[in-house]
């Protein structure tokens, strides 16, 4: 299982792209018309091979939207994986009788198969778990539709080059983590005494939540010296950003 994109909710794209450009040194390389049907507004970003998409309301009651209200400002969103056969593990997780939210395939993009769960039984943050046919999915720069055809040539690595874990608050890190370890089909772990799920290029590590301080609140971003040397820490669009 591979973590391939962090979507961050703002009511201000505009503003989102210019801190991503300011703080990461990333390029928008994309804008999905398909989530206009949502009500929303979005860019997708590459960071190295894995992407940061700000989706953004442009009508009144979305679910984004009131996700930023309850939040008070932009906040972390989303956390979508990639693996091989998403149509398995589907089955699998409903299995468990957690509810999908969105699944389909078959669309716009005829090889990606897409599948979103309902957070009220997996919280923590939404979870969606894809797959695109005929793609080795462990390859660095493998194919990803929702970033759309050209999005290799914004790559810039200058100051990143990958998002390499997540932070979760939650009232009962250890009871959500196992819940996520069987779902994400991934071993977990503990370090420094949290447990930690480990995927094949990120760790999705969970904390104890405090005041407003809960679901996806934080990422580890695969950084170079020159990034680091400003500052190894930031606070970006309701993310506690770590460069490692």
């Amino acid at each position: 299982m591979r973590l391939r994109q962090i979507a961050i909710a703002s009511y201000n794209l505009n503003k989102a792209e210019r801190l991503i450009k300011q703080e990461l040194n990333i390029n928008s390389a994309y804008r999905d018309e398909e989530v206009e049907q949502y009500g929303l507004n979005n860019i997708v970003c590459p960071i190295g091979g894995e992407f940061l998409e700000v989706v953004s309301p442009f009508t009144t009651d979305t679910t984004a939207g009131r996700f930023i209200d309850k939040k008070n400002g932009p906040a972390g969103y989303m956390t979508i994986f990639q693996c091989d056969d998403s149509l398995e593990r589907r089955n699998f997780i409903e299995s468990k009788n957690i509810r999908p939210l969105n699944s389909f395939e078959n669309g716009k993009y005829s090889d990606f198969i897409i599948n979103q769960y309902h957070p009220k039984d997996l919280p923590g943050a939404l979870v969606e778990i894809d797959s695109v046919r005929n793609t080795n999915y462990r390859e660095k720069y493998a194919d990803w539709p929702p970033a759309g055809n050209n999005w290799r040539q914004y790559i810039n690595e200058d100051y990143v080059s990958g998002i390499i874990g997540a932070t979760i608050a939650s009232t009962d890190p250890k009871s959500l983590s196992e819940l996520w370890s069987e779902v994400l089909d991934s071993e977990l772990s503990v370090k420094n005494n949290m447990p930690v799920i480990l995927l094949e290029n990120a760790e999705i590590k969970f904390t104890h939540a405090k005041d407003n301080y809960t679901d996806l609140v934080g990422l580890d971003i695969k950084a170079s010296e020159k990034r680091i040397n400003i500052g190894s820490k930031v606070k970006l669009l309701g993310l506690d950003i770590n460069f490692v």
